[in-house]
């Protein structure tokens, strides 16, 4: 990688990993603004809890999806990035976002509203944060398209498909402004935020499922040393992707966003298009590790590949008994956002060394996929349980009406999966803080290489 491109993507994957540590962080707050006495000392009493579930929720799953990306984009360059200056601008940007999120959440500097995708806290701080965060997410994909655009190289397949999720986030933004211009010019004093995301948070899905293919592609590569998919083919499958979410922006001239209509277009477009695309990355991705022999399971790298394949299959399983509005939903949901995030941390291990730096802890980092997976799987399977006996989504407390043997045991289920999951999480977050910031790496360590 070249010193330009080093320097950017080192810094994007610092603001993920930080990410991740304020989502930990609130994830505790939820925990402890459920606890008698201590909910009380918190900000908005009681109610602190849906604050501390937004804070969590946009820097657990938004940002830290989009902050990873923002290193994948730079990392798969071909050639040096197109503007320096305008990489530094965009990195500046998010950070400050991120910043003013982190801020608002931490003081309850508004009122939660739970809205599908991006939850917000209504106040000026947390919108600045978000504005400020996508605004340089936007800038980085400037400077990304102008590179590839520009570039001299062939297009290899993990680029190809960085493109193709550029393309996505891309489309999913400019959901979101078509949403919000059409609430205006509709009259409306104030935005409906559920509206607001539902378009663009669809086709963020479209874009997080791109990254994790294209990251499967690149563990394959780095740590089996083979191709799951030819090059031709892979691009053909992202030509396919892209294909399918452009059409996204015209659905808000179809239909009016108030619409049930509105809304199951785009439902029905992922239901349509992720899925069959998807299976051939899988499918391809299985093979490779099939015809592998001996499997490095202590590697993380390995290990991440294949838990991120079969519980991103766990959730579409799932996702297919989805009937009514209940906990099967987040069930199914937590499943997916899973498999994205374990695949990216499953990178993160293999790409340290080509920053000179060594994984700080071997061992928490071969276990901690492992414990990760092990939570989300607990996580989703208790909601499953609970959602198949009739609790309801987005209930707490007294409204879940535990009322059955079934209820109880798939809510505990879930709370013991949410422990583990959290354990993993902190054990990804400290082992990536220490290795991101502590010693240097003279080579690449037993079973962890670094990319080319």
């Amino acid at each position: 990688m070249r010193d330009e491109n080093r320097s950017l993507a080192h810094g994007w994957l610092i603001l993920a990993v930080f990410s991740l540590v304020f989502a930990g962080v609130f994830a505790l707050l939820v925990a402890l603004a459920r606890t008698p006495v201590i909910e009380e000392m918190l900000p908005l009493g009681r109610d602190y809890i849906y604050v501390a579930l937004v804070g969590h929720v946009v820097l657990a799953v938004v940002i830290w999806f989009l902050a990873f990306k923002g290193f994948l984009w730079v990392y798969s360059l071909p050639s040096a990035v197109f503007s320096p200056a305008l990489g530094r601008a965009s990195l500046a940007l998010s950070g400050l976002g991120v910043a003013l999120v982190v801020v608002a959440a931490v003081f309850g500097l508004g009122e939660a509203e739970l809205a599908n995708y991006v939850p917000v806290l209504l106040t000026p701080v947390f919108y600045a944060g978000l504005l400020s965060f996508g605004a340089g997410v936007l800038l980085s994909l400037v400077n990304f398209f102008l590179t590839v655009f520009s570039a001299k190289e062939r297009l290899g397949a993990f680029t190809f498909g960085m493109l193709a999720a550029g393309a996505a986030v891309t489309v999913a933004f400019a959901c979101f402004a078509l949403s919000g211009w059409f609430q205006y010019a509709g009259g409306k004093m104030h935005l409906d935020f559920e509206r607001l995301f539902w378009g663009g948070g669809h086709i963020l899905q479209f874009a997080n499922t791109m990254a994790m293919s294209a990251v499967w592609l690149l563990l394959v590569k780095l740590v089996l040393g083979s191709d799951a998919i030819g090059p031709r083919t892979a691009k053909a499958l992202y030509a396919l992707f892209i294909i399918s979410v452009l059409p996204a922006p015209g659905i808000y001239f179809l239909h009016d966003i108030s619409s049930q209509a509105h809304k199951e277009s785009f439902t029905w477009l992922m239901q349509w298009f992720i899925g069959p695309l998807i299976a051939v990355f899988i499918l391809a991705s299985i093979a490779a590790i099939a015809r592998t022999s001996p499997r490095p399971w202590k590697d993380p790298a390995f290990s991440s590949l294949v838990l991120s394949i079969s519980i991103f299959l766990l959730g579409g399983f799932i996702g297919l008994s989805i009937d009514g509005v209940n906990t099967i939903i987040p069930a199914h949901y937590h499943c997916v956002i899973g498999a994205v995030t374990i695949a990216f941390m499953g990178l993160f291990y293999e790409v340290l060394p080509g920053f000179g730096k060594a994984v700080w802890g071997r061992r928490m980092a071969a276990i901690q996929p492992w414990l990760y997976s092990a939570g989300i799987v607990l996580f989703a399977v208790g909601l499953f349980m609970a959602g198949s006996h009739g609790v309801a989504r987005k209930t707490y407390g007294g409204e879940q009406n535990l009322n059955t043997i079934g209820k109880l045991i798939g809510m505990s289920v879930m709370g013991l999966g949410g422990l583990v999951a959290i354990a993993g999480g902190v054990t990804f977050v400290l082992n990536a803080l220490l290795s991101l910031f502590g010693r240097k790496a003279r080579s690449p360590e037993p079973g962890i290489q670094g990319a080319p």
